[in-house]
C-alpha cells in the first residue's frame, strides 16, 4: 500500500507538469502568428481586334487585403498580332517581296506605361514576272492567311504606393493600346494588301505575407501537448508495474 501511495503521488505531480507543458506549449504556438508567404494570380485578355488603333481596358480584381499584407505584384504582359496579306507582282521581270507584320503594344496604369512590345512577323518570297492575272496567286503573286507574331513581357513593382493602386475591392484596370505598322515591299509594280489583328493578355500575381488564424495555431499546440501528454502517461504506467 504504501509503494502504491507512492506511485500514485508521483503520478500526480507528473501529470501537472505535463498539463502545464501543453498548456505553455499551446499558448506559445497560439501567439507566435508567424507568416507565410503566399502568392495570388488574376487573368484578363481581349480578342483580335482589327486595327490601326487599338485602346481597350484589361481588369483584374484587386488584391482583398484580409488575406494579409500585399509584398509586391508582377506583371505579364503578351501581345499577339494576327494578319492576311496578299501581293501580285507586276513587273516584266521577276521580284523578291517581303512581308513584314508588326505592332506597338503598351501597357498603361493611371496614365502611367508599365510595360512595352513590339511584336512582329517578317518573310520574303520569290515570285515570277507578271503572269498577266492579278489574282494574288498563280506563278507572280501569293495569298497568305493567318500570320502570327507574340512576345512578352514581365514587370515586378514594391514600391508601397504604387501597390495601393491594387489594393481593395473592385477591379485594377489596365490599358493596352496598339498600333500597327505592317507593310509589303517588292517590285515597283505591284499591287498588295495586308489586314493586321491585334490582342493582348495580362496576369497580375499578388505575393503577400498572411498570419495564420488564433484558432487553426492553438490546436496546432493542444496536439502536440497531448501527444506530450500520452508519453508521459506511458511513463506513469511503467512506474504502477514496478
Amino acid at each position: 500500500m504504501i509503494r502504491f501511495k507512492k506511485a500514485s503521488s508521483i503520478m500526480t505531480t507528473k501529470l501537472f507538469k505535463t498539463l502545464g507543458a501543453a498548456t505553455t506549449l499551446a499558448g506559445i504556438v497560439a501567439t507566435s502568428g508567424v507568416a507565410n508567404a503566399a502568392s495570388l494570380s488574376y487573368t484578363s485578355s481581349s480578342n483580335y481586334e482589327f486595327t490601326d488603333i487599338i485602346d481597350a481596358p484589361l481588369s483584374v480584381q484587386k488584391f482583398d487585403s484580409s488575406l494579409g499584407t500585399l509584398q509586391g505584384v508582377t506583371i505579364e504582359f503578351t501581345g499577339d498580332v494576327l494578319g492576311n496579306a496578299g501581293f501580285e507582282n507586276r513587273s516584266p521581270t521577276a521580284s523578291q517581296v517581303t512581308v513584314n507584320l508588326a505592332s506597338q503594344f503598351s501597357l498603361q496604369l493611371n496614365n502611367q506605361s508599365l510595360l512595352a512590345l513590339n511584336p512582329q512577323y517578317t518573310s520574303s518570297y520569290q515570285v515570277a514576272k507578271y503572269d498577266n492575272i492579278i489574282d494574288y496567286g498563280g506563278t507572280s503573286g501569293k495569298t497568305l492567311s493567318n500570320l502570327t507574331a507574340t512576345q512578352s513581357g514581365t514587370q515586378s513593382f514594391t514600391d508601397s504606393q504604387f501597390l495601393q493602386s491594387f489594393i481593395g475591392n473592385g477591379n485594377v484596370d489596365f490599358l493596352f493600346s496598339a498600333i500597327a505598322n505592317s507593310l509589303v515591299t517588292g517590285s515597283g509594280n505591284m499591287r498588295s494588301y495586308i489586314d493586321t489583328y491585334a490582342k493582348a493578355g495580362i496576369k497580375v500575381t499578388y505575393d503577400y505575407k498572411s498570419v495564420p488564424e488564433a484558432s487553426t495555431t492553438l490546436g496546432i499546440g493542444l496536439v502536440a501537448g497531448l501527444c506530450l501528454l500520452s508519453q508521459r502517461k506511458k511513463s506513469w504506467i511503467k512506474v504502477i508495474n514496478s
